[in-house]
């Protein structure tokens, strides 16, 4: 009589780790975003090295960071590089300038606070390019509404001419961009105010803090992550911005001074055809905004550090 072999005992299933878990979770989404993000760029840094203008088919060929060069010297590209910067500063300051008050007229109570939380939403609603055609409206010289409310309160004799004029139009660009996106700014500082605790407040009120020490000791140190979040992507929108300049562009006559980066890149690829240089210019706008998102994350971290 022969004995069954017995059975082997099975050995007990390791369970993940926490980190490895994590990993596996995130795996997907890095495969996607390594798709989407990390082929167009090598895709765009290749193509810059190669010359690839369809109007001069007989000149295409690899050479290497000679259109590099050819960028340093291009006068155009220096000047849509200031005034990128400049629309950059004027706006992002201005959006937070104009979108901190529409977030406290939208969280403090009041008979306006729905008002405030509706016009607080239709910037933001409204696309860029429809904004830029309504604004140009706005200031056009014969039959814009601006021009008609300063010549009815007595500010101006004549009307002026917002989009031919190279300082007027600069001026009526920003604050075209600065209606579009102070929203956007004031609905991360909206999300910010929601989350500060009531107490804090009532305890600063009871110390016999007034209403403006109330919001420079206790609630703007509070909102500086939501601050820091808004700056980040403010800035980075306003360096790559597009659809406003180029949409204005197309009624003003002053368009040297409107250029952008992002309207120069549009330009050089799809009027001139000139795809190689073009992706020598967005390699170069890739390179401004990721050196302002590391300046800032380092700056935020410094500041969660300290």
């Amino acid at each position: 009589m022969t004995t069954p072999n017995p059975t082997p005992a099975r050995r007990p299933r390791r369970e993940p780790s926490e980190a490895q878990l994590a990993a596996l979770l995130l795996l997907p989404a890095a495969a996607l975003l390594l798709g989407v993000l990390l082929f167009p760029m090598l895709t765009t840094f290749r193509d810059s090295l190669y010359l690839n203008k369809l109007t001069e088919p007989w000149l295409q060929g690899f050479v290497g960071l000679k259109q590099y060069a050819q960028m340093l010297e291009d006068p155009r590209f220096g000047q849509a590089l200031r005034n990128t910067l400049l629309f950059g500063v004027l706006t992002v300051g201005g959006s937070f300038l104009v979108g901190i008050p529409m977030a406290l007229a939208a969280h403090l109570p009041g008979r306006t606070r729905g008002l405030a939380r509706v016009a607080l939403l239709l910037p933001w609603a409204m696309p860029p390019v429809i904004t830029g055609l309504i604004f140009a409206w706005l200031f056009n010289a014969q039959y814009g509404v601006f021009n008609d409310l300063l010549v009815r309160m007595g500010v101006i004799d004549e009307p002026l001419r917002w989009l031919s004029t190279p300082g007027l139009s600069v001026l009526a660009m920003v604050v075209t961009i600065i209606w579009k996106t102070s929203s956007f700014v004031a609905l991360i500082v909206l999300g910010g105010l929601q989350g500060i605790p009531k107490e804090m407040i009532e305890a600063a009120q009871v110390d016999g803090a007034t209403p403006t020490q109330t919001f420079f000791r206790v609630i703007l140190p509070l909102l500086a992550p939501s601050l820091a979040v808004a700056f980040i992507f403010r800035t980075i929108s306003a360096v790559q911005v597009f659809d406003i300049p180029y949409t204005f562009i197309q009624q003003a006559p002053a368009q040297g001074l409107l250029e952008t980066l992002g309207v120069y890149i549009y330009r050089t690829g799809i009027e001139f055809l000139d795809f190689g240089y073009a992706a020598t210019l967005s390699v170069a706008l890739f390179a401004l905004s990721l050196a302002v998102t590391a300046v800032y994350v380092r700056f935020v971290r410094d500041g969660a550090n300290s």
